[in-house]
């Protein structure tokens, strides 16, 4: 069997790729280890069902609030079951969609495992494709952690928390990340008791420190127990409950959990593929690329959580259509560079373009302009008013650098600076600009009369 190009994977980045590559009128051929997992990890067990589960809690952690504007709140309860099945139906929809929309492009789909035979071809239930082009689209698999192995009944990993059926008295959240904050937002709206313990100094560590000092003192607020430059030393498994031991900055800490959540970042799941025989080199699993996103073998290119770019869904879509054009066209193309990063807990955090960190190590003048929440009029309304947006901009010039967002819909106003960004305006642009009132949105405009 030949095709054109060979797309190994069917999540985000394999989807588009192929359906792209077929509309060009590619003979294109997708590889996905079963049906039911196209649309990859996002689709199946994380950004879908996850922002599901979180927008499903959201109303539960405004309680407080909606009872002062005269809602009674007294007897609403949660069903985990019920949101499960919810789920199930959801993503049913979505995939349902995702097969329907590759069916119609003219890709021939063939499910199972895919491992290079030599440079031009691999093999899947035992038959063996060829191919002129080849797209490692493969995606990411739970990161384990040294001493917690999952049990996915006592400790879990982001995947089994889709399918809990009971809310858990206590939750021991280990990692700090985009994930790990999520979750921990998820669990405690629930009524759960929950403890993030993170191996670094902050929060969210991609994030500026001011966003992760006020997120980790938002969280706290909360009720949410937060360690950090914590480290896991001895785990001991009960009938009922999980003993954890860590070493902290005061010292040795000993707690016991009814769940455990390992939640320590995604790596990439490349050792079936046997890259080697296909002439493609790695390091620590992940494939290694050039600017055009193709590996040591210039017929094979590779896209998404497989190479070491940031391992988000959106990331994956912009990667899928330069891995597209240039096995088409001559002109080749790369990755966009300005990418917004996105965490759904509660309260949100968003940031595009250059940091603090990066623009201080880069030596450019730079100022900083904050807005508070507190003195916008929607954020009250919304009963959710806490957090802060702040501009970086080039000294001299006024040219929009980057933006850090923390409260109220940060994830969604944060593209209002990716596109400043992406068209060059300076603060007096977005000055001089009309915004409406009230919303949100008026808080970029209000920092900067």
């Amino acid at each position: 069997m030949k095709f054109d190009v060979v797309v190994i994977g069917g999540g985000p980045a394999g989807e588009r790729c192929s359906i792209a590559l077929a509309k060009a009128g590619k003979g294109v051929c997708l590889v996905e280890k079963n049906e039911n997992h196209i649309g990859g990890t996002c689709l199946n067990e994380g950004c879908i069902p996850a922002k599901l589960y979180l927008e499903s809690v959201s109303y539960l952690g405004k309680k407080k609030y909606l009872q002062s504007c005269g809602l009674d709140m007294q007897d609403v309860s949660f069903d985990m079951p019920t949101l499960k099945n919810k789920k199930e139906e959801m993503l049913g929809q979505i995939r349902k969609g995702a097969v329907a929309n590759i069916k119609r492009a003219g890709v021939q789909s063939i499910f199972g495992v895919a491992s290079f035979v030599d440079k031009s071809s691999i093999i899947v239930n035992e038959q063996i494709i060829k191919a002129d082009k080849f797209v490692i689209a493969t995606g990411s698999i739970h990161r384990p952690h040294p001493l917690l192995k999952v049990d996915k009944k006592q400790i879990i990993s982001s995947d089994e928390v889709f399918e809990l059926e009971k809310i858990p008295s206590s939750v021991l959240v280990v990692g700090g990340g985009a994930i790990g904050c999520e979750f921990a937002t998820f669990f405690n709206s629930l009524g759960s008791s929950v403890h993030i313990a993170e191996f670094t100094p902050n929060l969210v560590p991609a994030e500026d420190e001011d966003v992760a000092k006020t997120l980790k003192r938002e969280l706290e607020r909360k009720g949410i127990k937060v360690t950090l430059s914590a480290n896991v030393t001895s785990c001991t498994k009960n009938e009922n409950s999980v003993n954890i031991k860590m070493d902290t900055q005061k010292g040795e800490a000993q707690e016991d959990y009814e769940l455990v959540l390992v939640s320590i970042g995604r790596a990439p799941n490349t050792t079936s593929l046997g890259l080697e025989k296909a002439g493609v080199k790695s390091e620590r699993g992940f494939v290694i690329v050039d600017e055009n996103l193709k590996t040591k073998n210039s017929n094979i290119y590779a896209l998404g959580d497989v190479i070491p770019t940031p391992a988000l869904a959106h990331v994956a879509y912009n990667e899928a259509k330069v891995v597209a054009n240039n096995i088409l066209n001559e002109k080749q193309n790369q990755p966009s560079k300005i990418i917004p990063f996105v965490t759904f807990c509660h309260p949100q955090v968003a940031s595009v373009g250059l940091n603090e960190k990066t623009l201080k190590k880069q030596n450019i003048d730079y100022e900083v302009i904050k807005s508070f929440f507190k003195s916008n009029a929607k954020a009250k309304i919304k009963g959710d008013d806490g957090g802060f947006i702040k501009l970086l901009c080039e000294k001299e010039s006024g040219i929009i650098l980057g933006c850090a967002m923390i409260g109220n819909d940060t994830t969604e106003l944060i593209h209002e600076i990716l596109i400043a960004i992406n068209a060059k305006l300076t603060k007096d642009d977005l000055k001089d600009m009309v915004f409406a009132h009230p919303t949100l949105s008026e808080a970029l405009w209000s920092m900067l009369q």
